[in-house]
């Protein structure tokens, strides 16, 4: 019945912002400017590899320093705080977001790695299970407005889930690790031959996904894999 709601809502008031409920700037969209300025966005003082922030400084985070990762590098547009957060959350719920949280997406690509570098756009997949309930995986909505940017092939059925899992939020650092394992699957190595892939995902925590991803990916003949997420946690 929420839902039902939500999308009449949606239809009669479609300039309300969905974080603050003010006027969206007479403009055709679900969050308003003033809310998206408050995002803490990932700036200076990041891992290079992870883009954890780094208040005090340095090049690598903790976990770098003692981990070699099968990506080149993770881009985040923030932390996992605030409104980024709240937004987040409602598009796990909501579909209407995925332009603005697109737009986001696209300008932290466009200043932190050369779009020109990237053969594919690879969104992490869901099991069938959790989309058939949600009705969409908002990482291929993200991998598809990312896609009509920059002018790169999406390949959303070839990196496929073969095991449902228990949701990474729930579990610690080794769970997540644990629970990760041997989850992905290719089904086409040629596809990934020799081409440098992005992945799209909402969240990294640990880089357990991205990680897991990474190494399939590469076992399969990848040349280069990065990460694009909205959020670090």
């Amino acid at each position: 019945m929420s839902k039902i709601v939500d999308v009449l809502i949606d239809f009669l008031f479609p300039n309300v912002c969905i974080i603050c409920g003010s006027n969206a700037n007479n403009i055709k969209s679900p969050v308003c400017q003033t809310c998206i300025s408050k995002i803490d966005y990932i700036k200076m003082l990041h891992c290079v590899t992870c883009f954890q922030p780094l208040p005090d400084g340095g090049a690598h985070c903790w976990q770098c320093k003692k981990t070699k990762y099968h990506f080149e590098k993770v881009i985040a547009v923030g932390k996992y705080t605030g409104v980024l957060r709240d937004l987040i959350l409602k598009f796990k719920e909501r579909d209407l977001l995925k332009d603005a949280l697109g737009e986001l997406l696209l300008k932290t690509l466009t200043i932190n790695l050369d779009a020109s570098l990237i053969d594919y756009i690879v969104p992490v997949p869901l099991s069938r299970k959790r989309e058939f309930k949600r009705g969409y995986n908002q990482s291929v909505l993200l991998a598809e407005f990312i896609s009509n940017k920059i002018t790169k092939d999406v390949i959303k059925d070839n990196l496929v889930r073969v095991k449902d899992t228990t949701p990474q939020f729930e579990l610690n650092r080794e769970e997540r690790l644990f629970n990760i394992k041997n989850v992905f699957s290719v089904k086409e190595p040629l596809t990934f031959r020799d081409k440098s892939i992005i992945i799209i995902d909402d969240i990294a925590t640990t880089c357990s996904t991205l990680e897991e991803c990474s190494v399939i990916l590469k076992r399969n003949g990848a040349k280069k894999v990065y990460g694009l997420v909205l959020a670090r946690d």
